[in-house]
């Protein structure tokens, strides 16, 4: 998950780019096929996304199902990470996309990695509600860190939760650990995780690598375990073993519509027609969502549009 390490020329170029593009462009997309009484009347909604896999995803399929429901919607898909999408947000460019409660806590708020779903969320609606943004109902999907092992090594140590990890490490084993170095350093990265767990991991068993490359990593036995996002869709394909966070070190960052307050009142149904699509998005589903789109090399509108009609929210 990239959401997390977008850093300096990447942001400034894309907020260039973006912001730009947000005035000039974007397709209209009325809600055509709808039939005239189901037609929402009012102001259109612009919705946007990040550009990974799983924030296209989501916002994909929000504007296809409240398309389908007769809002008139507008796409806006991909425009770019926090730096940009976030002041677009704010300064009523784009209506809605979907953020993460610990980015919002953590990166908006400034505030220290929080570890319940219901705290995390409420902290950063109550927050954000002075700013005219909504953070509608989150979805169970929790696309946090995750520690994952390669299978031989779980069933040589018997490894099913992070306490069995640590307790090898106490013991005297060396077992190495793919790292990204931002996490390292990180206040819900390294330092917490040790906290969490009451120990300390020894330096010369830290494997740093860019990120992206720590499946290879394990992939190719140069690491035991690996730092991970639980919804990488390498893990099922790699058939690694993912931990327990039985201590509960990893924030949460609950997958959640943000949406600005005017289109809220504009819309009293789209609350809780968006709550009918959060509340089947869970870390197991987006995890095969990510694949699809990912690994089967599958179009995002393609993998939405499916998964939508499966479910029956879209005809």
């Amino acid at each position: 998950m990239k959401k997390r390490f977008i850093f300096g020329f990447a942001i400034i170029l894309t907020l260039v780019l973006a912001l730009g593009g947000v005035v000039g462009c974007g397709s209209q997309a009325p809600a055509s096929g709808t039939a005239a009484d189901t037609a929402k009347k009012g102001p259109t909604i612009k919705i946007s996304s990040k550009t990974f896999t799983e924030a296209s995803l989501l916002g994909t399929m929000s504007l296809q199902y409240l398309k389908g429901l007769g809002y008139p919607v507008d796409n806006k898909m991909g425009l770019g990470e926090l730096a940009v999408i976030r002041p677009a947000l704010t300064s009523g460019q784009i209506d809605m996309y979907w953020e993460y409660t610990g980015t919002g806590v953590i990166n908006l708020m400034n505030h220290d990695p929080v570890f319940d779903p219901q705290e995390s969320y409420k902290l950063i609606k109550d927050w954000d509600d002075k700013n005219g943004i909504e953070w509608l109902d989150y979805a169970p999907l929790n696309d946090t860190y995750g520690i994952v092992v390669r299978q031989d090594v779980a069933a040589k140590y018997n490894l099913k939760t992070t306490s069995d990890y640590v307790a090898q490490v106490k013991k005297g084993e060396h077992l190495k650990f793919v790292s990204f170095p931002e996490w390292d350093g990180r206040a819900d990265g390294l330092p917490s995780f040790e906290k969490a767990y009451d120990f300390k991991m020894p330096k010369d068993d830290i494997v740093d690598v860019a990120m992206g490359l720590n499946y290879d990593t394990l992939k190719a036995q140069k690491g035991d375990l690996a730092l991970a996002f639980t919804t990488e869709p390498r893990i099922v394909t790699d058939k690694l073993v993912i931990l327990e966070d039985d201590k509960k070190a990893f924030p949460v960052y609950n997958a959640c519509p943000v949406v600005r307050k005017q289109i809220v009142d504009a819309y009293p149904t789209l609350a809780a027609d968006l709550k009918k699509l959060s509340d089947i998005l869970d870390t197991k589903t987006i995890t095969e969502l990510n694949m699809q789109a990912d690994v089967e090399k599958k179009s995002v509108e393609e993998v939405s549009t499916t998964f939508l009609k499966s479910k029956g929210l879209l005809k």
